[in-house]
């Protein structure tokens, strides 16, 4: 990589870093582009270089973190040696997700609140800006369709059923431990989620 390419991917780094200690602690609401800027140590109009706006800034955190997580679960099933039907697989990537936000109630809750549908189908435009981002649709047909499972319209609104219902009812049970603790509600989770696979 050359020193500029380099240079510019720090500042893009710093930025996200800055924004997500921001969003973080006093809110998304309540955090300013200048007060990116200055934390990360670059000028306001820095900031328009790499973002559009704050909007944009927080769906390229939402991207990066979830890519994260989504990588380090995919190892761990790679690493479990275990030969799993397209349902199970699901099911252990989103424990793992699930366990991982449970110890960080921070990033929960960033996350949970931020993240949508479209941002969902759309995340793979911010690969051109940072090569580990995911393409979540696109990682999700690729892992079905090497198990071949068609991914038809009816299996994308049953995807679509499954990120809304892990991203509401984990939120409340992680935080609240309403109505159930987490150890209580995953066995319910997951055979909803076994379910909703065997009507396809």
């Amino acid at each position: 990589m050359k020193r500029s390419e380099e240079k510019k991917k720090q500042k893009r780094n710093a930025l996200l870093k800055s924004a997500y200690e921001l969003f973080t602690t006093i809110g998304y609401h309540k955090t300013t582009i200048m007060a990116i800027a200055l934390k990360a140590g670059v000028a306001k109009g820095t900031f328009y270089l790499y973002f559009k706006d704050k909007e944009d800034i927080r769906d390229a955190l939402i991207v990066a973190k979830s890519s994260q997580i989504l990588r380090s679960a995919l190892d761990a099933m790679n690493q479990s040696g275990q030969s799993l039907p397209p349902v199970e697989k699901l099911i252990f990537l989103v424990d793992y997700i699930i366990d991982v936000l449970a110890r960080d109630i921070a990033l929960l809750r960033f996350v949970s609140k931020n993240l949508s549908w479209s941002l969902f189908i759309n995340s793979g435009r911010y690969h051109q800006s940072d090569e580990d981002a995911l393409d979540f649709r696109a990682f999700l047909v690729e892992m079905l369709e090497t198990d071949g499972v068609p991914v038809t319209r009816e299996m994308e609104l049953t995807i679509f059923t499954i990120i809304e219902l892990i991203n509401s009812t984990c939120y409340s049970v992680i935080l609240n431990g309403e109505p159930v603790t987490l150890s209580e509600y995953k066995p319910f989770l997951y055979d909803r989620i076994r379910l909703l696979f065997a009507h396809q």
